[in-house]
């Protein structure tokens, strides 16, 4: 039966907790993975649910790249690829024993891993944070285990939930796939014409800018080459300069005190020594002080500029997840468990008291 909890118990510093039973065979004390009860098992794949309110954003991306006779499946699978962060990753387990709520068998729940625990914005009972801090600190930190954060998808409807099926979850990635490529077919209509006349260009400037890049790269590497001669012949300055106040003092002069002495090569002095030795061309000096800038020819950052502009248009939207979820659970997948995962702490708010499951 779910227990009540009224005060959060004490914060233990252990990452060993001992039961009130031991092993018979050993004698030992249970650890913290062997205490865990298990919680349910997966029983499919991942489903990626897109955000409801990003339309215009993934059918930008589409314009972006993908070319008109691409599928759309293709079309589809870019979308997932550039917003994959903004999707809810979504999987079926089943439930071993009612637990709170949440009744016995199969049903769906959103899943949140653990580099992204940051995102969790509900309240976390003390108790259930300890508890998840102790396996993080013990039993978490092997390879291969795994920890989730998952969150029923559910409505409540008086005193009882409604499971989302997986028809639901599919009619709502459906839903929003119309949506998304209504919004192409609109944009497309004036984007489009734009998106071909650049294809045109950026094929008809593929020979040359190889061309330009075959060059670019010999140079830099000569560059790149001709600096690690200088700042050999600095090291070595600094190793005699070191010997020979070693041989005349009986302390202080170490290697590192005396390269600190020299100056740091800086790029531009590079560059310029080299054009000397080369016999460059102010044109080709130029050229090089360019590329040591980052600064591209323009038929050579053509090509990037539109997707510099799509990502940032991207990154000003706020977007929320499309289902509403409830009873949320921690849980550990263990490496070599088949999918059964593991109850770290279930918690739940009925009738404004917070029940927790540990």
């Amino acid at each position: 039966m779910p227990q009540t909890i009224q005060r959060p118990s004490p914060r233990s510093q252990q990452t060993t907790v001992r039961p009130s039973r031991v092993d018979p065979t050993t004698a030992k004390p249970f650890t913290l993975d062997q205490e865990l009860e298990a919680f349910g098992t997966w029983t499919s794949d991942r489903v990626w649910v897109p955000p409801k309110d990003a339309s215009r954003a993934m059918a930008e991306t589409m314009l972006q790249q993908c070319s008109t006779l691409s599928s759309t499946s293709s079309k589809w699978q870019a979308v997932v690829k550039a917003h994959q962060s903004a999707f809810t990753q979504i999987r079926q387990i089943d439930l071993h024993r009612a637990s709170i709520r949440l009744p016995q068998g199969r049903f769906y729940v959103s899943v949140t891993e653990k580099k992204d625990f940051g995102k969790i914005e509900e309240t976390i009972p003390a108790c259930v944070q300890t508890r998840l801090d102790e396996f993080l600190a013990g039993p978490g930190r092997r390879h291969g285990v795994k920890v989730y954060y998952l969150k029923p998808l559910c409505v409540e409807v008086g005193n009882e939930l409604v499971m989302t099926t997986e028809a639901d979850i599919y009619a709502a990635i459906e839903k929003v796939q119309n949506e998304v490529f209504a919004q192409y077919r609109k944009l497309s209509l004036a984007h489009r014409p734009v998106q071909l006349a650049k294809s045109a260009v950026n094929l008809s400037l593929a020979a040359p800018r190889s061309v330009v890049n075959y060059f670019i790269n010999r140079r830099q590497r000569s560059l790149s080459e001709f600096h690690q001669r200088l700042e050999f012949k600095r090291r070595r300055t600094a190793l005699a300069a070191s010997r020979t106040h070693q041989k005349c003092r009986t302390n202080g002069g170490t290697f590192e005190e005396m390269l600190a002495l020299t100056n740091p090569l800086d790029q531009t002095d590079v560059i310029n020594q080299y054009s000397i030795e080369e016999e460059l061309s102010a044109a080709q000096r130029a050229a090089l002080l360019r590329l040591a800038a980052g600064t591209l020819p323009w038929f050579i950052s053509l090509s990037l500029t539109a997707g510099y502009l799509s990502t940032i248009s991207w990154s000003a939207l706020t977007l929320t997840p499309p289902i509403l979820v409830c009873d949320p659970a921690f849980v550990a997948e263990m490496p070599g468990s088949n999918g059964v995962l593991l109850k770290i702490g279930h918690f739940d708010e009925v009738d404004g008291i917070t029940h927790v499951e540990i």
